[in-house]
């Protein structure tokens, strides 16, 4: 636990130093006294203060969904494990800071702002726990690793991805590009700029304006994501990769993706979104690479 003297604590050393010369040059009982209250005064704000930063019980809880160079705030959940309890604690990561007043035997919370710089998995992470209680002259800090057991996603990075495009662009051929079927129409509705070979002509003849043909198959396409359907560096691509998956998986599609050999068939659901980004998050990375 290291210690650091606060600017009243420099000038209160001072002090302390130039009484104690004074009362070795003069005898003076008075001075002796005087500085006596003040070694004391130091003795015990160091004790105090290193108790108050003793037995503090911390416990980090993240959101589902966590990207790298992003921040993100965290949930932090602090108790002391000893009868008193901590006063004026601060708790700092890389990129943010709390200051709690209070920390009691039962559990309080705070909200702590992370980034995290790399994708990947992240075993645990470091804080420091400091406070300059009780006369804010020395301030006695320490880091402490909390476990967190977390995976971090690439960077969202925004692109723009034709499904129709896409099919066009690979031919037919390759069944991990997207396919999206025309077979069964739901509904004839005004048209919207949507392809011509989706434009009903004799209904829109008869009624004068142009009408389109809603398709059944068009809403249970699936899609199946691989490096080859973005541009970029490796890192670049992961990163458009996971824009892409919560871009379609929100907008009802079934999504797969293809990593090297790796297949993962299209799904739905929070849980399967979430086995993608998993993937993309520690490819090429060795299991437990980060530790912040």
């Amino acid at each position: 636990m290291k210690v650091r003297v606060n600017r009243s604590g420099q000038l209160l050393i001072l002090l302390t130093i130039f009484l104690g010369v004074a009362a070795a040059n003069t005898a003076n009982n008075g001075l002796y006294i005087v500085v006596s209250f003040l070694l004391a005064g130091m003795l015990i704000s160091g004790l105090i203060s290193l108790y108050n930063l003793k037995g503090i019980e911390i416990r980090l809880k993240f959101p589902e969904e966590v990207f790298a160079q992003t921040p993100t705030l965290a949930t932090l959940n602090l108790r002391k494990k000893t009868k008193f309890p901590s006063f004026l604690v601060r708790v700092s990561s890389k990129t943010g800071e709390v200051v709690l007043p209070k920390i009691p035997g039962e559990w309080v919370s705070e909200e702590l702002k992370f980034s995290f710089p790399k994708r990947g998995y992240y075993k645990s992470v470091k804080l420091k726990i400091s406070s300059d209680f009780p006369f804010g002259m020395f301030r006695r800090e320490y880091e402490k690793e909390v476990y967190v057991n977390l995976i971090v996603y690439p960077k969202l990075l925004p692109t723009v991805f034709s499904p129709e495009t896409m099919k066009e662009k690979e031919g037919e051929e390759k069944n991990l590009s997207t396919v999206r079927g025309y077979e069964d129409i739901r509904e004839i509705k005004d048209y919207a700029g949507e392809p011509m070979k989706l434009i009903h002509w004799r209904v829109s003849a008869k009624l004068g304006e142009l009408k389109v043909k809603e398709m059944i198959a068009e809403e249970e396409s699936p899609i199946v994501l691989s490096l080859d359907s973005v541009s970029g560096d490796l890192e670049t691509k992961l990163s458009k990769l996971t824009y892409l998956i919560l871009k379609f998986s929100r907008e009802g599609y079934s999504v797969g993706l293809k990593l090297g050999d790796k297949v993962i068939e299209p799904g739905k659901g929070k849980e399967h979104v979430r086995q993608l980004l998993k993937e993309l998050a520690l490819y090429n990375l060795d299991y437990g690479l980060h530790l912040s």
